[in-house]
């Protein structure tokens, strides 16, 4: 944490990162976020890096082809009550309707309230174990279908890299209809809080990607990702 956090910050920046170092955190009047971490988590079999696809959901279970797992997190770790649906990672399962025509997609649904400040539920996937980042330098952005309720939605790369978990990311506000989304790593920003970092330095060391809610309270969310893959270098998204 830099030297501008307030000591009640430090406090509890200390406390969430004791949780998780998947903790998602602003400070000062923005967003902080923590995803509750497993304290075990094993890989698929079917691990695979040498691919620039993460997944497309068609197996059915709970792992990415990198050997990753997928998640959900909510506020209730920082004394909130948003719920998420389902909950942590032994419940997640790929739904029925993927996009273009394929079986299965990633799937939460859940309530934002207003007893944490900074309300928030969530999903991703690690791309390894969880303290074992991996350098996707080698590409040049990610691609992914989305489709929702029209509410904005924080895409996030994790990185232990970035300052002050103020994480690189993009905005993005799916509708009900299926859309594919091309981000190149040039467009991903810091949000702001936090004490800049740099790009290559953050890309050097990914943990995982998420897709997070913003603003609140939100009564219903409904968020479904598909077909997610690193967009080669040689590519131009």
């Amino acid at each position: 944490m830099n030297q501008f956090l307030t000591s009640s910050f430090k406090r509890r920046a200390i406390a969430l990162i004791a949780i998780s170092p998947f903790f998602l955190g602003g400070c000062l009047n923005t967003q902080s976020n923590s995803p509750a971490e497993p304290t075990t988590s094993t890989q698929s079999s079917t691990a695979n890096r040498s691919t620039p696809l993460i997944d497309n959901l068609e197996d059915g279970d709970r792992f990415n082809q990198w050997g990753g797992t997928w998640f959900t997190y909510d506020d209730r770790n920082q004394g909130g009550d948003s719920k998420v649906v389902p909950e942590g990672y032994s419940a997640f399962r790929p739904q029925p309707g993927g996009a273009e025509n394929s079986s299965l997609a990633a799937r939460m649904t859940g309530t934002v309230t207003t007893t944490y400040e900074n309300s928030f539920i969530g999903m991703g996937t690690d791309l390894n174990n969880p303290n074992n980042p991996v350098d996707i330098r080698g590409y040049n952005g990610i691609e992914f279908w989305a489709k929702g309720d029209g509410k904005t939605y924080r895409f996030k790369l994790r990185s232990p890299a970035t300052a002050d978990y103020d994480d690189y990311g993009y905005n993005i506000a799916p509708t009900p209809q299926w859309k594919r989304y091309e981000i190149s790593f040039e467009q991903l920003e810091q949000e702001g809080w936090g004490q800049p970092a740099e790009r290559e330095a953050a890309l050097s060391e990914i943990i995982s990607i998420t897709w997070q809610t913003l603003d609140r309270p939100h009564d219903s969310i409904e968020l479904a990702i598909d077909n997610i893959k690193f967009i080669d270098s040689q590519s131009t998204p």
